[in-house]
């Protein structure tokens, strides 16, 4: 039972830490509601780029395509403010939620640094398993809920991406410019 217990913490501590590499491959995925269009953050101002166009969103919600100013109305202008902030909010919970799993991936590594240690304090005939479980079992519980709460997070994120993206379609079916083209 005791090896099973110092296992599964180990075990936990290596997901914790993959958990934490994956949220930023979950931000590449889901910013990337582009086919084959690259996006820059430069300060507050939004490139989107391919091979045929450059569309560019400043700080101020002005949109260019190909250096062009786009004249928008008011109905377009909110699309292209809630598509900018949209981006920012979404990078900023992405980071958040990153650093949040590497610091769960640290706390994993330490309880499973701690079952280690554990294992050489069953040497003593004061400590055994049962001790080194109790131990173990309480912040593997602790670590468990920050990653749970963790996920939810992510969860969040995802719908955040969802709306990007449905932002993105309204872009481009209401503003002409965009409409024409072909990978936007």
């Amino acid at each position: 039972m005791k090896y099973a217990t110092i296992l599964l913490i180990i075990l936990f501590s290596f997901s914790a830490l993959l958990q934490a590499a994956d949220e930023n491959d979950f931000k590449r995925k889901y910013m990337h509601c582009l086919e084959d269009a690259e996006i820059d953050i430069d300060d507050d101002t939004i490139t989107i780029y391919d091979d045929d166009y450059k569309i560019k969103i400043t700080g101020d919600y002005k949109l260019y395509v190909d250096g062009e100013y786009v004249k928008t109305n008011a109905e377009q202008q909110k699309l292209v403010e809630e598509y900018h902030d949209l981006i920012f909010e979404i990078i900023d919970r992405a980071k958040d939620i990153g650093r949040q799993g590497a610091q769960i991936g640290i706390d994993g590594a330490k309880i499973g640094l701690k079952a280690i240690v554990g294992v050489f304090k069953l040497l003593r005939s004061d400590y055994d398993a049962e001790d080194l479980e109790a131990e173990l079992e309480l912040e593997a519980d602790e670590l468990e809920e920050l990653a749970e709460e963790l996920e939810r997070e992510a969860e969040k994120l995802e719908y955040m991406a969802d709306n990007l993206e449905e932002i993105h379609e309204e872009l481009k079916d209401e503003i002409p410019e965009l409409e024409k083209l072909d990978t936007f």
